[in-house]
């Protein structure tokens, strides 16, 4: 976290001067046993919010110097955008051939904490709710002047610098910070899956969706090889049991490395 604190100046004098302002945060995820590690963006303007893997900005820089025609999909599935201090938000999913967004409105409910900590020499503040079906702790600092974090974490009166679960299996941590002096457009990654326009659907769609694809993930791989993709060709599928055992394996699979950051609006896999 050091890395950021010799920018905070900048950040608060180029406050009123830069279009965008971008935090990059570690997110740690305990899965399985293990814990993986990727940078994510936080961007603000003057309107909007956005949050998305930091993948993205590489893959678009490459574009827009190579004319790359490469693409990339969220590790996290946690891309975000909203109103600047608005508790509105839009989740972005990708899902086989489809692009959806899931609108919300997710106020949080936060209770402040007389505890303090000291980083390099900035008091950070805790603070505590409960999210999603879980319990979090933030840490944040009031003199940084936006009312933003991480995901769908607002309304504190200052900028998270860390937020973690009570279980420590989602931990953002802020590494790095710094203004541009133009409004960054996202639209062909964020609001758009290049080019891809998003289809909006509610949150029970959008689990019917899932749940559909869960139940016949076999049918679905066996239509998407006759388009010309792969699937794994070591097992014959050519007899029920043959498919039946393929079905049972490809759903644990699913169940086994999914891990929604929203446990009360998981989808349900039987």
């Amino acid at each position: 976290m050091k890395k950021i604190f010799t920018l905070i100046f900048i950040i608060i004098y180029g406050f009123a001067i830069s279009q965008t302002h971008r935090f990059i945060y570690e997110l740690a995820i305990q899965k399985n046993g293990e814990i993986n590690k990727t940078n994510m963006v936080l961007d603000i303007d003057k309107n909007f919010v956005k949050f998305y893997d930091y993948e993205f900005l590489q893959v678009d820089s490459l574009r827009k110097k190579n004319g790359e025609d490469i693409q990339t999909n969220s590790e996290v599935d946690q891309l975000i955008l909203r109103g600047t201090n608005s508790p509105d938000n839009k989740s972005f999913h990708t899902h086989t051939y489809d692009y959806f967004v899931v609108s919300s409105k997710d106020k949080i409910d936060w209770k402040l904490q007389k505890e303090t900590k000291k980083v390099d020499n900035y008091t950070l503040q805790k603070a505590s709710t409960n999210f999603g079906g879980r319990k979090w702790i933030a840490w944040f600092n009031s003199e940084i002047p936006f009312q933003e974090g991480p995901y769908k974490f607002t309304g504190l009166s200052g900028l998270i610098f860390e937020i973690y679960d009570s279980e420590n299996i989602f931990h953002y941590s802020l590494i790095k910070s710094l203004n541009l002096p133009e409004t960054f457009d996202t639209n062909s990654f964020l609001e758009t899956h290049y080019g891809k326009k998003p289809i909006s659907v509610s949150l029970k769609q959008y689990q019917k969706i899932k749940l559909d694809y869960y139940t016949n993930i076999v049918e679905v791989l066996q239509s998407f090889a006759k388009k010309g993709g792969t699937i794994d060709s070591e097992q014959s599928l050519s007899t029920p049991e043959e498919i039946s055992r393929k079905r049972k394996s490809l759903q644990d699979n699913i169940k086994k490395y999914y891990l929604p950051i929203e446990k009360d609006n998981a989808i349900p896999y039987p």
